[in-house]
């Protein structure tokens, strides 16, 4: 609970204590008790955020501490603010929550009238579904995609709309993305288990109190009756040692009360140090597996949350350059409608004054016309599905208007352009097998085998145990329990020898060994993944190269025929058919380089990712200061 929230709540309580004390002197309070409950709220809402935000605090300095430790810098892993509020409704306790009946809703029994809007209602539907076909004025209600222009919004939506470029999708992408706040929390839950690992090798305070009364119905002889009270408290601190073992000190207190006679009639206590060791079996550093374990477990979650907040950033990317694939798509089509549009137009004049050179031209030039519109109505089609499957991504609500930058303006993903080190095939994968985050982890999960193997080992030994104790009594000659007499010292020391049968742990430590030899192969594997991933990253970003210099060229190519096709056709050298095929072609060239345009960077991206070279900002952007190529300059 932030500062304020407690001061808040501090001064609703000393309010709310002030009334319930005048209540209990006699004062007219009304509605005591539901404030008297207000209150009782109050302070264990005060006491559940109290406890939340010391853990919050204990685990996010850990994480930033293990993060700079195993990555040399630091990111974003909050996982948000809890108000440790459950929500509990009665429907949890529901056998048969939420049942549905087998009926369709009457909405999904009503016809909808061809070119209406969704959902659109007229006063003459009905009318006009009985003629069989719309109004004019219902067919201009239906989406705006129809009036075949640029935009996939309508005019009035416009202003409610949220462009990104690539820098505002990964941050919000970074901020809101469901799998990423999901692997934040495995990487929080890591954390939370090693603050409880390193606890339990801090001393351990325990302290119980126990009370007994005792009472014999004396019946008809009145010498057995008894009435008293016990009561024996015990305060003790262990603490577990790094090589096996634990040594505890303990204080007892015994106090027996004649309840009858009013008089204490005991009262002892005992001091008490005593210490179990292993020598065989359970001795060493298997002794210390557990803490191994979970520092290394952390460690290991702090790499796998950077490597998904890498390949959750080129998965953003990709899909963000896709969009900027498909909105281009959108415009080189609208570009494509607007020219066929201009060609149909002139087809149709010449055909009307009777100029036309063959009875298909204008035929064929509204074909094309109709042909372009289907491009454009799918085009957007595309576009918008694209968007809400993106938006399911970054975790922005499917209702939010977004759009994307285009290509050409979008100066963050223009950087990405020049992210393409100079680098040898060998070069690069040298970097991978030392960076990439995973295979770090692999290779330290053969060291894990490596130690379960000498726990395996460790547990076929037979129990040499050390137990060792001093004790000093209080004196029985006075009723103090802290009274000790140091002539009543007791010591203590022992060793206890024990072999049975070790079929279970020989049969585990032969397994141990399986699973080494297992890890280490797994690691191989993954060396040879690493190195496949790198050889496939730098085809990739070559094979995309050359498909964006091949694509440029073959626009420029398809421009310039389509500019002497139509020179041809106004000359009366050719008819309209040439000039469609170049506008058909000029099309498919445009939309494959922005294709193009979108993989090459992609591709560049993943050689980053896939060499472990990727650097990110502490929110999730592109560091390009760290990623910046030097030129020599």
């Amino acid at each position: 609970m932030p500062a304020e929230g407690r001061d808040a709540a501090g001064a609703i309580m000393r309010s709310e204590t002030t009334r319930v004390g005048a209540f209990a002197t006699g004062g007219r309070t009304a509605n005591s008790p539901r404030k008297l409950a207000l209150c009782a709220a109050l302070v264990v809402a005060g006491c559940r955020s109290l406890l939340i935000d010391r853990t919050d605090g204990e685990v996010y300095r850990l994480l930033e501490d293990r993060q700079q430790a195993a990555l040399g810098a630091t990111s974003d892993v909050h996982i948000g603010e809890e108000s440790g509020s459950i929500g509990a409704t009665d429907r949890m306790y529901e056998f048969n929550p939420r049942a549905v009946d087998s009926q369709v809703p009457n909405e999904f029994k009503q016809p909808r009238v061809s070119g209406t809007a969704p959902g659109a209602e007229t006063e003459d539907t009905q009318e006009q579904a009985e003629a069989g076909a719309p109004a004019a004025a219902d067919v201009a209600a239906v989406d705006p995609v129809a009036a075949m222009t640029e935009s996939i919004f309508a005019p009035s939506d416009l202003e409610q709309v949220t462009t990104f470029g690539l820098h505002e999708a990964v941050r919000y992408a970074m901020k809101h993305g469901r799998n990423l706040q999901s692997a934040k929390e495995d990487l929080y839950l890591a954390a939370l288990d090693l603050t409880l690992e390193r606890h339990l090798w801090t001393p351990q305070f325990v302290a119980s109190v126990s009370g007994n009364w005792d009472y014999i119905d004396p019946g008809e002889l009145p010498e057995v009756e008894d009435d008293a009270f016990g009561a024996v408290s015990d305060i003790s601190l262990s603490q577990r040692l790094p090589y096996g073992g634990t040594v505890t000190a303990r204080v007892i207190a015994d106090l027996m009360r004649d309840l009858d006679q009013h008089v204490t009639v005991g009262e002892s206590g005992a001091a008490i140090l005593e210490a179990e060791i292993p020598l065989f079996r359970g001795a060493g550093k298997v002794a210390y597996e557990s803490r191994y374990r979970a520092e290394r477990e952390l460690i290991y979650a702090a790499r796998t949350l950077e490597r998904f907040r890498r390949e959750f950033m080129v998965l953003v990317a990709a899909d963000y350059f896709n969009l900027q694939q498909s909105k281009a798509a959108i415009g080189n089509t609208f570009k494509a409608y607007q020219s066929r549009l201009a060609d149909w137009e002139k087809a149709d004049f010449f055909q009307q004054v009777g100029r036309s050179r063959t009875i298909f031209e204008a035929p064929r030039a509204k074909s094309s016309l109709r042909q372009a519109e289907s491009q454009l109505v799918s085009a957007k089609e595309r576009y918008a599905s694209a968007l809400d499957r993106f938006k399911i991504v970054i975790g922005m609500p499917v209702g939010q208007l977004l759009d994307v930058m285009d290509q050409e303006s979008d100066e963050a993903a223009q950087a990405v352009d020049v992210l393409l080190p100079n680098v040898s095939e060998a070069v690069a994968a040298k970097t991978a097998l030392k960076y990439r985050l995973d295979l770090l982890n692999v290779q330290d999960a053969v060291d894990d085998a490596r130690r379960g193997a000498v726990i395996a080992q460790n547990n076929i030994l037979p129990d040499l145990d050390f137990t060792g104790s001093v004790a000093w009594d209080s004196d029985p000659e006075h009723l103090k329990t802290s009274n000790y007499n140091a002539d009543r010292s007791a010591y203590h020391a022992g060793l206890q020898f024990r072999v049975d049968d070790r079929k279970t742990e020989r049969n585990a430590y032969r397994a141990s060994l399986v699973l080494l030899r297992r890890a280490q192969r797994q690691y191989e594997e993954s060396e040879d993944t690493v190195r496949a991933d790198v050889q496939r990253a730098l085809r990739r970003v070559a094979q995309q190269e050359n498909l964006r210099r091949i694509q440029a060229l073959n626009v420029e190519e398809n421009e310039f025929r389509l500019q002497a096709a139509r020179a041809q056709f106004d000359l009366g050298k050719s008819t309209n058919q040439d000039v469609v095929d170049a506008e058909n072609d000029l099309l498919a060239a445009r939309n494959d380089l922005a294709t193009a345009v979108a993989a090459y960077r992609v591709a560049i991206l993943e050689f980053r990712r896939d060499t472990g070279t990727l650097r990110l900002t502490h929110d999730g952007r592109l560091d390009m200061r760290a990623l910046a190529i030097d030129d020599g300059g």
